[in-house]
């Protein structure tokens, strides 16, 4: 980066797409920690894969990805620019929705991470302002009062688990290509004041359901892979909760490790089964009917004369 631009402020759009539900879900799945910091990865992934210049990624926050705009020396208008992060955070909406349900409808897990998934959402804070880059050894940070103030409005005032919220300096700096509700708002902190805010509350199911059904291949496959995942997560992943000490951990991460690779030749197999059985289950649910009335195993109809 050069070097006037560590001392010199720039415009920039600033955006943290936040996982909710995060601290809530890791906590009360401490025993399965392997399988919620799998699952809370996938989502992380899913939400970068989408990203597309001029969006750049600032920094990975655990459960919250922290991105820029630079309003600068772009390589499109301005006005292009705002159609294209307008139409990126509603993306960002559809596509946590579909992951959500993809990893819902893939994984055979009865742990308590896996059968609470669905209770994660998604939501997004939007800011402009003024940022200083500059450089702490190999990294490119942010700084400046725009950074902080961002950051605070994660906690906020909104009675939802899943929503957009922009302030009005950014609401100028969007433009959504379809036409979305806002609801005006505003937020107090100290040492910062009243910040006028606008939020958008996508639709559950509207959203939920966007994603065509996917065919039985690539199902089993998705499931087969999450299988996979899950069943090596606590052998390939550091432990992010430490209650006992490093040469304990050691020893019990190798015993870990020698049971995994005895129990392997003998789980993938069976774990196959229960994937082929599991995705066939899903595949009947999408193909059942859905008249409201309950289904007699013959097929007949119980719901009416």
């Amino acid at each position: 980066m050069d070097t006037h631009l560590e001392n010199s402020p720039e415009r920039v759009l600033l955006i943290i797409a936040d996982i909710s539900g995060y601290t809530r879900y890791m906590t009360a799945n401490a025993k399965t920690l392997a399988h919620s910091q799998t699952i809370i990865t996938e989502l992380v992934k899913a939400i970068i894969k989408q990203i597309e210049l001029p969006l750049e990624v600032a920094k990975l926050e655990g459960d919250a990805v922290f991105l820029f705009c630079r309003k600068q020396n772009g390589s499109q208008p301005w006005p292009e620019t705002k159609k294209i992060i307008g139409n990126n955070l509603i993306t960002f909406f559809l596509m946590f929705s579909e992951k959500i349900r993809e990893l819902s409808q893939s994984t055979t897990c009865t742990c308590n991470a896996c059968t609470h998934i669905e209770k994660l959402r998604l939501k997004i804070v939007v800011h402009s302002g003024e940022v200083l880059f500059h450089r702490v050894l190999n990294f490119t940070e942010l700084a400046g009062v725009d950074v902080i103030i961002v950051h605070r409005l994660l906690k906020n005032s909104v009675e939802a688990d899943q929503y957009l919220l922009l302030t009005e300096a950014a609401r100028y700096d969007v433009e959504f290509t379809e036409p979305i509700q806002l609801h005006r708002s505003s937020e107090a902190y100290d040492g910062i004041g009243q910040i006028n805010t606008l939020v958008y509350q996508p639709g559950g199911q509207s959203v939920a359901n966007a994603a065509a059904p996917t065919s039985f291949g690539s199902r089993f496959g998705k499931s087969w892979k999450l299988f996979c995942k899950l069943w090596f997560a606590a052998f390939t992943s550091r432990p992010r909760i430490v209650h006992i000490t490093s040469d304990v951990s050691a020893v019990r991460r190798i015993g870990f490790a020698l049971l995994t690779l005895l129990l392997t030749p003998i789980y993938l197999p069976v774990g196959t089964i229960f994937v082929l059985l599991h995705t066939l289950r899903e595949r009947a649910k999408l193909h059942r009917p859905d008249d409201g009335h309950e289904h007699r195993p013959d097929g007949s109809c119980c719901g009416g004369r």
